[in-house]
């Protein structure tokens, strides 16, 4: 809503895969069985951290430089349930990579499966850690064990490169970072992430609340029948 310009994606397909969005998307959502899970990443700082800063008189504030310092950094892997809005949170230490998100996939398709549901569309972007061979072969495997133990099939669906307005993580993800952490200071990074969840929660409850209310009006208005005279 801030951006100064229209944003487009590059990818040449983007029309072919926002219709398999949402074809999947009302498949998941009609299905008594089945559920549609979105599914990103973030990354969180232990920062910012007090400094001293210095200017000439009547000059901007100037801040040196400190990229030297070793930072404490961490992941959130985040998959949030397009109808109950029920949040699967796991965090990860550093960058985001195959083995990560494979051992991110077993413990939610395991959530899946205790929760009794047949298939979950699962849809995320193109990072490199969801394309990558690793992570592709393990999804095949998964899927095959899935069909002979009669676990929770797993069906992917990827977003067009560089849509983030098609993935409502994204809108999360910049509220907590840019209105609730803001300039804040943690001592540890175990205090930021319990934060960060405490946060997430509170935000998607609020969101839901809001699209119940929504589809509540939605339902209650008139159906119009127009019948062409003769």
């Amino acid at each position: 809503r801030r951006a100064k310009e229209w944003l487009f994606s590059p990818d040449p397909l983007y029309d072919v895969r926002k219709n398999q969005r949402d074809r999947l998307l009302a498949m998941a959502r009609t299905a008594p069985d089945g559920a549609a899970v979105w599914l990103d990443q973030s990354w969180f700082v232990r920062w910012p951290y007090r400094f001293w800063a210095w200017a000439a008189k009547d000059d901007r504030l100037r801040v040196a430089k400190r990229w030297n310092e070793d930072v404490d950094t961490t992941a959130l892997y985040a998959a949030l349930d397009d109808e109950t809005q029920e949040a699967f949170l796991r965090w990860a230490e550093g960058q985001p990579n195959s083995e990560v998100t494979i051992e991110f996939l077993e413990a939610l398709m395991a959530h899946c499966s205790e929760q009794g549901k047949r298939f979950i569309v699962l849809i995320w972007d193109k990072a490199s850690w969801h394309t990558s061979n690793r992570t592709t072969q393990w999804i095949r495997d998964y899927n095959r064990r899935a069909k002979q133990e009669g676990l929770t099939r797993l069906i992917t669906c990827l977003l067009p490169t560089r849509s983030p307005w098609l993935m409502p993580l994204e809108s999360v993800f910049g509220w907590i970072k840019h209105q609730v952490l803001g300039d804040r200071l943690f001592n540890a990074v175990a205090e930021l992430q319990a934060t960060v969840e405490r946060c997430f929660r509170r935000r998607v409850a609020k969101a839901k609340l809001r699209r119940d209310k929504a589809w509540a009006m939605a339902a209650q208005k008139p159906q119009v029948c127009y019948v062409k005279g003769h």
